[in-house]
This record gives structure tokens, C-alpha cells and sequence, in this order.
């Protein structure tokens, strides 16, 4: 479903003093229909750099993307525009993705009406009613602003305006590292549920490794913009080969 092949990104920082930092550097992996993939390293590293890169954020040095098949380089603006609907992303701060001066309500439907999907105002709401009970929150915030709400119920907001598209691979860039642990869990069992419920293709960034190997069948360990070790979970918990993999293992007592 998706492919990544040896992707690069740098940035040049500094005013007067210039210097080049590699993000990125010449990164591939691969995610099947319905797989979960891990990327996780410290803060820094370049996984979110990774992740912007996909959404069309960032623009790659060099590499190439597929999603579901289709190489996104050098689309035409309808391929883009079908591109956001295949892949969308749920950030780690979902307060800062939602407009304060709209309700939720106009916030759910402004994916809807740019993309065309459904035919009237009654057809979205009525969308976005079955969202809300796919993910557990009443439509009583649908009123409701921003600041009116609890980080759990915001970041379950923004599950279910991602899913307004239908989506074939979510990206999720630490989704639950600003809830509290009991929200995590609850979280993290939504999100593993649909994946099951509508066959969701996972890129789970995050420096948890305890998250991670929960959620995902296979991982990629990455330090100062390159994969150091790659693999199937259990295997790279377990048996850690990377002196980086086995210290980012052992900072993690349950490991």
C-alpha cells in the first residue's frame, strides 16, 4: 500500500553562521495493505521529517513514494487531491489541527465540502454523526469549540475528521504522547480496532517503544536520520543487534 524508496531531506539552518543538518538520510520501507509499521527514535532523529514528506508538507531532496501502487511524484492537481483523500495524518498535538474560532461541527465538515464528499449539509452531518459513534464521543460537540473540549475527546475528534475521506493509510505521529495513560490505552485500542473495522494501512511514529511494539507487526529503528536496524517487532525488542536499538530497548524497564 505504501513504499518509500531512498528518501532524503536537508535543511539549512542559521542566519549568519550556515550549516546544513540531514534530516533524512536515503531512508526505504515498505507497509502492505492493512500493515502497521513503526518508526521510532529519539526527538529529532527525522521520523516526523519523514512523515511531512508523505502528507506533501515537505518536499524530498530525493526518492520515491508509491501509494497503492501509484508513483506521487509529478501528479497532476486531481492526482494530488486524490492522494490527501488515500492518506491522511492525526497529529500529536490535535488542538493546534482544529480552527478556535469554528465549532466542531464546521471543522468535521471542511474536509467534506473541499473534497465533495456527500451531496448536502444533512448527508455530511449524518457522516459525521456515525463517526463520532465509531470513535466513541456524543454529537452533543458538535456545539462546541476548541477550548471546550478535553485533549481525549480532541484527539478522537481528529481520528474521526480523518476518517471522513476514507483513507487507505493513516499516519500517526506520536497520537497519544500528550494524553494521560489511562486515555492512551482506550486510544490505542481505537485505533487498533479500526484498522480491523475499515482495513487501515498504519505508519506509527514515535519514540515509545512500549506504544509501538503493542501496535505494530513490524519496526524501523531510526538515530540521526537513517534506519540502524529494521525487522519484525518481536524479533528487535527482543534481540536488539544495534548498540542504539539495545539503549533505546533498555531505557524501557518492561524490555
Amino acid at each position: 500500500m505504501l513504499r518509500v524508496e531512498n528518501l532524503k531531506k536537508h535543511f539549512v539552518i542559521g542566519v549568519i553562521r550556515k550549516h546544513r543538518v540531514d534530516a533524512v538520510k536515503g531512508v526505504s520501507f515498505e507497509i502492505p495493505e492493512g500493515g502497521s509499521l513503526g518508526i521510532a527514535g529519539n526527538s529529532g532523529c527525522g521520523k516526523s521529517t519523514i512523515a511531512r514528506i508523505l502528507m506533501g508538507l515537505e518536499e524530498p531532496d530525493c526518492g520515491t513514494i508509491y501509494l497503492d501502487g501509484e508513483r506521487q511524484d509529478a501528479l497532476s492537481a486531481s492526482a494530488v487531491r486524490i492522494r490527501k483523500k488515500k492518506m491522511q495524518m492525526i497529529f500529536q498535538h490535535p488542538e493546534a489541527s482544529l480552527d478556535p474560532q469554528k465549532t466542531i461541527l464546521s471543522s468535521m465538515m471542511e474536509p467534506m465540502v473541499i473534497h465533495k464528499m456527500c451531496e448536502s449539509t444533512r448527508g455530511r452531518k449524518e457522516r459525521i454523526r456515525e463517526l463520532f459513534e465509531l470513535v466513541g464521543i456524543s454529537e452533543s460537540l458538535f456545539s462546541r469549540y476548541p477550548h471546550q473540549i478535553s485533549g481525549g475527546e480532541a484527539q478522537r475528534i481528529m481520528i474521526a475528521r480523518a476518517l471522513t475521506l476514507e483513507p487507505k493509510v493513516l499516519i500517526l505521529d506520536e497520537p497519544t504522547s500528550m494524553l494521560d495513560v489511562s486515555i492512551q490505552a482506550h486510544m490505542m485500542n481505537l485505533l487498533k480496532d479500526l484498522g480491523h473495522k475499515m482495513n487501515l494501512t498504519y505508519l506509527f511514529i514515535s519514540h515509545d517503544l512500549e506504544v509501538l511494539s503493542w501496535f505494530c507487526s513490524h519496526i524501523c529503528i531510526m538515530n540521526q536520520g537513517t534506519f540502524v536496524e529494521t525487522g519484525k517487532t518481536e524479533e528487535i525488542i527482543h534481540h536488539p543487534g544495534h548498540p542504539f536499538t539495545r539503549e533505546l530497548v533498555e531505557s524501557f524497564s518492561e524490555f
